[in-house]
């Protein structure tokens, strides 16, 4: 029995990686080497560099590395073995190791099966684009380009009975497989075989690696169902697969994935530049999928219809993505029906602004629930606090059920202590008090730093300032990855001014810096910084130097934050300005909720 890891070897030794490479971006040789500009982090001058000797990679300005599996995971969002699989079908390695025969038979069916699937959507591909017809005045009517109609392979199948059966037959298919992977029906009775799909818009479907596995078909005419798709196969199960993920997981930035119902609301958003979407398959979102989001997100962003369907519809993806602990919001589509809508009628920049500005489920809840109470009701005002009470316990940090007790308090004229005890019952002061004084400790715990540190913020900062005139490497490494928005010095401000106009000189000394509008005390501090103990071409050691002082600005703007609430708090005189001043409070509360997550992912 073959080794797997005799096979990896057999495959990396096989793929040259300057040539895998050169597939994914530009490279240029130097010496007997290669490298460009690296493609996981911005930059201008190239810091990625290939061995080819070592048949490894390794980028010199945020440290990437590798061999070329790695690399094809890396852009590929690929785990190993995947990765491992698409580089052995380049080199013309099969991997059929560790598999016994009735394994071995069920992966060649899968193949066959995506290899019809792949002629089938070629098939319909050709009708859509050899002549007119009523798939493509559809999809044009749609607004979209033959671009994109060709970039998701969309097709035609025709008004016939039989056309898509003919075509498959002839190429050397049989019936039977025709009919287990849904692409043809059968009638038992009759013994007649059939297309599935007569006269609609075809869909390919595809899973995350690129592979046809199924259709959807949008009808031509009065014909139900609207929208049909493949049946579950061997190869298909709209249950465990995401419509557009293939594209969408090399374009997720921030870990965030737009999530959309319809096959034509990401296409539409993709053509217009939204490119991390995905879409359900014509069903409510399921645990499966949700999962697969999870791999590749943090935060989901819901933008489903704005129908009653669309924000019910809604509502169940939220109680799935919210057990599996991700991050959600919801869009706000204003006026338009559905995402296509919105991007056409206000365009891409509009709609980037609404992702920015989308709903915390929390909230979208709360206002769905609001909609079905008459608040000009004492009665009904009161149910609405209970219901919307509920929705609050689901929250675990006292901050954001304070934020969220004051935003329900504020709608029905109920103080927020009210709320409080709807939703703790009886261990109201148990619980949430004691959580409240734990928060109020940390507070002033981290207002009150010892000067000591306060002196080791600015010698961090001005330590990196030495390093970044010393040496030019460390000053692309920084200007990539800093701005002046990350110093808290003013003289750093201004030396980090005249680098940035100076970047290309090797060394920049001290002496040339004299001029500007620098302290005495600042200047000397820089000569006596020595840099001895730092090892200049130790790219972690820098990028720890520059990680300690992200870390010292956003502790410093938390400690702002918190002396501004403690401020705040003390600004109450009388009864009528509490509310005000506890949704200030608040406010500032979820602010430095945000700002120790981003410490945290430090």
């Amino acid at each position: 029995m073959i080794d797997i890891k005799d096979v990896v070897e057999e495959i990396k030794n096989r793929c040259d990686i300057a040539s895998v490479i050169s597939e994914y971006m530009p490279i240029r040789q130097s010496g007997g080497n290669y490298k460009g500009l690296c493609p996981f982090h911005g930059e201008k001058t190239p810091s990625f560099h290939i061995s080819s000797s070592k048949q490894i990679y390794k980028c010199f300005g945020c440290g990437e590395g590798g061999d070329v599996i790695n690399f094809v995971m890396k852009m590929e969002n690929l785990d190993f073995l995947d990765a491992v699989k698409l580089l052995a079908n380049k080199c013309g390695i099969e991997i059929n190791t560790n598999m016994n025969e009735e394994d071995k038979l069920k992966m060649e069916k899968i193949k066959k099966y995506q290899d019809i699937h792949l002629e089938a959507a070629r098939f319909y591909f050709t009708n859509l684009s050899k002549g007119k017809n009523p798939g493509y005045d559809y999809l044009r009517k749609r607004g979209l380009d033959d671009k994109t109609i060709k970039k998701f392979g969309l097709g035609y199948s025709q008004k016939s009975w039989n056309d898509l059966i003919d075509y498959l037959l002839s190429k050397g298919y049989d019936k039977e497989d025709l009919v287990e992977c849904g692409l043809v029906n059968h009638k038992q009775e009759s013994n007649k075989y059939y297309d599935r799909f007569r006269n609609r818009v075809m869909f390919p479907i595809f899973d995350y690696r690129g592979n046809v596995i199924g259709f959807g078909g949008r009808v031509l005419d009065d014909s139900l169902p609207k929208y049909l798709n493949s049946p579950d196969s061997i190869i298909f199960n709209k249950r465990f697969n995401l419509y557009g993920l293939n594209f969408s997981r090399k374009n997720i930035i921030n870990r965030t994935i737009v999530l959309v119902e319809g096959y034509m609301d990401l296409i539409s958003l993709f053509q217009y530049g939204v490119r991390n979407v995905v879409a359900t398959l014509g069903t409510a979102l399921t645990e499966q999928q949700g999962n697969l989001i999870k791999r590749y997100a943090d935060t989901a962003i819901i933008s489903y219809d704005s129908d009653e369907a669309g924000i019910k519809a809604a509502l169940r993806a939220i109680e799935i993505l919210s057990k599996i602990g991700l991050n959600i919001k919801v869009l706000n589509l204003r006026d338009a029906k559905d995402p296509d809508e919105f991007v056409r009628k206000y365009g891409l920049e509009e709609y980037k602004k609404a992702i920015d500005e989308a709903t915390h489920y929390i909230k979208f809840k709360i206002d769905h629930l609001k909609k079905s109470f008459n608040l000009d009701k004492d009665e009904e005002r009161v149910k609405f606090g209970k219901e919307a009470s509920k929705i609050i316990k689901e929250l675990k940090s006292p901050v954001e059920v304070d934020y969220y007790t004051n935003y329900i308090a504020k709608q029905i004229n109920i103080s927020t202590e009210s709320i409080k005890k709807e939703v703790y019952g009886k261990d109201y002061n148990k619980v949430y008090n004691n959580k409240y004084k734990k928060f109020e400790k940390k507070s002033e715990r981290a207002i009150e730093k010892p000067k000591i540190i306060e002196k080791g913020k600015e010698l961090v900062e001005e330590t990196l300032i030495k390093l970044m005139l010393e040496s030019k490497k460390i000053r692309e490494i920084t200007l990539l990855k800093l701005d002046k928005t990350d110093f808290l010095l003013n003289e750093s401000k201004e030396i980090l001014n005249y680098i940035i106009k100076n970047r290309d000189l090797d060394k920049i000394t001290i002496d040339k810096i004299k001029s500007l509008n620098i302290s005495e005390e600042y200047l000397k501090d820089l000569e006596k910084i020595s840099l001895d103990g730092i090892d200049m071409n130790d790219i972690k050691s820098i990028d720890e130097i520059l990680k300690n002082l992200k870390k010292n600005n956003l502790q410093e703007q938390m400690n702002k934050l918190l002396i501004e609430q403690k401020n705040i708090e003390q600004q109450k005189t009388n009864n009528d300005d509490l509310k005000e001043v506890d949704v200030k409070v608040m406010e500032i509360a979820l602010k430095i909720v945000e700002i120790r997550k981003m410490l945290q992912s430090l």
